[in-house]
């Protein structure tokens, strides 16, 4: 019977809640409304905020609650996870106000709102190259802010995670061993990320890219290839003296040498018997 009871009670408030806000809704002041959608603010009824705020933004523009009222939408979009409309709404803000007492807070947030809607690493990095941007320009705009130091560590991270997509950009054409564009993507990742923690196995990668690469070219191209192979050992070698892959570098250094001194063995031969061959024929020539 109690919780009989304790239900219906609950329904009722609900009820009288949905009432009085429908009923906040038809008002026709604007201000009545603003002030309401505050009190809900207040109360964390961010739903019931956005909607009050949505209707009678227009009607404030030009005073002095327009400001505020253009805030606390903002703020509704981000305690709401619309991140998306939160990042069009501050910045709309802070081009609105420049002068605001809200103005940074709504530049940073602006960025903020951005740098929630960066997506893992396996997915396009549009949004997180954005969001890198946005907070660069806060830094470039307050450079005494207090933020500096989150500002910079929300930097440090997005671009661990554009480090980690070109990563993973370089293996996907490795694994598929599309040799000259896992060449290619390396070779950016290596100019992009110089001090990468990933760089000692990418740099392997590389040497076993351009080993595979001479192993499956016609032989006119292999002495070249073979001798890149090679110098790309000795680069990783000088790099990376104590590495865990060094004894597989080693072994396709090798490999890669025997090959490559057959393939010259062979060309000498081929070149020695193209110089008879034409000597021949020119001495016949000659005799004619």
């Amino acid at each position: 019977m109690k919780k009989l009871v304790f239900v219906l009670l609950a329904c009722l408030l609900v009820c009288s809640a949905c009432s009085k806000f429908n009923k906040i809704r038809k008002e026709k002041d604007p201000l009545k409304k603003y002030e309401a959608a505050v009190t809900y603010y207040e109360k964390k009824h961010y739903d019931k905020t956005l909607i009050l705020l949505e209707e009678i933004e227009p009607l404030l523009r030009g005073k002095k609650e327009g400001e505020k009222a253009q805030f606390l939408t903002a703020q509704c979009y981000y305690k709401t996870k619309q991140y998306e409309m939160a990042s069009y709404s501050f910045k709309k803000f802070y081009e609105t106000y420049p002068r605001s007492q809200w103005a940074e807070e709504c530049l940073y947030m602006h960025a903020y709102s951005l740098y929630n809607q960066s997506p893992e690493s396996e997915l396009d990095q549009k949004p997180t190259l954005e969001a890198i941007q946005s907070i660069q320009v806060y830094l470039n705009a307050y450079p005494q802010s207090k933020r500096i130091e989150e500002a910079n560590n929300i930097i440090k991270e997005l671009r661990g995670k554009l480090e980690l997509k070109a990563y993973q950009n370089a293996l996907v054409f490795y694994k598929n061993s599309n040799y000259k564009a896992a060449i290619q993507t390396i070779s950016n990742f290596e100019k992009d990320y110089p001090d990468s923690d990933f760089m000692e196995e990418v740099m392997y990668k590389k040497l076993e890219t351009y080993y595979n690469l001479a192993r499956q070219s016609i032989a006119s191209k292999q002495i070249l290839r073979l001798t890149e192979t090679l110098a790309v050992y000795e680069e990783y070698k000088y790099k990376f003296p104590e590495s865990k892959y060094l004894k597989d570098a080693n072994n396709i250094a090798e490999a890669a040498s025997k090959q490559l001194a057959e393939l010259k063995k062979i060309d000498v031969k081929n070149t020695t018997e193209n110089q008879i061959r034409t000597e021949t024929i020119t001495d016949k020539q000659n005799e004619k």
